[in-house]
């Protein structure tokens, strides 16, 4: 059995939906966005700071403030690291996002990307999401080269690879709750 489940996710494939359904049918605690409360409340900053600087790659050292040390994306995802440490000393967890496998590599984790085609997350992004038809396309690009560069700094491993995750899924080819199901039986393996 799988005491950890860490999911990385295309913009628009459903991943914290399918997390979220996930968590529920395996009585699993599931973090993701409340990362990001949590971060708020330790760093005595916004949601907005937060959500804006989460999962980002850090700026450069020539643009921090003479002797600062760390850039405040950096400081944002140390704060994180700890966060998701702290909840994985409790087994029966699911993570979305935020380098949750590389952070817990030395645990018995099963790590799943999700994807699926353009339509599909163009299509999710328009009615799920609420975002304008002419502006899916430039989102999801963002959102994805925002989460891959994020990926590859910390884990130093390519986003999406089949050498990285156990399992790569289309959740365009099949529905949630058939994908929560794959997933609850190989947690249970």
């Amino acid at each position: 059995m799988y005491d950890y489940i860490t999911i990385e996710r295309k913009y628009g494939s459903g991943g914290h939906g399918i997390a979220e359904k996930l968590a529920k049918k395996l009585n699993y605690r599931l973090y993701d966005r409340g990362v990001v409360v949590e971060t708020c409340k330790r760093m005595g900053l916004s949601y907005d700071q937060v959500s804006g600087m989460d999962e980002q790659t850090p700026i450069k050292a020539f643009f921090r403030a003479p002797g600062e040390n760390l850039s405040m994306e950096e400081k944002i995802f140390n704060t994180e690291v700890e966060i998701i440490r702290e909840a994985a000393e409790q087994p029966g967890c699911v993570f979305v996002g935020r380098c949750a496998s590389e952070i817990l590599k030395d645990k018995k984790c099963l790590k799943v990307f999700i994807t699926a085609d353009d339509q599909y997350r163009r299509d999710r992004a328009v009615t799920v999401e609420g975002i304008e038809k002419d502006k899916a396309d430039e989102v999801m690009r963002k959102f994805d080269k925002k989460r891959e560069k994020f990926f590859q700094l910390h884990s130093g491993e390519k986003w999406g690879s089949s050498e990285y995750f156990d399992l790569i899924i289309n959740s365009g080819q099949m529905e949630d709750d058939d994908v929560v199901a794959l997933l609850e039986a190989l947690a249970k393996a």
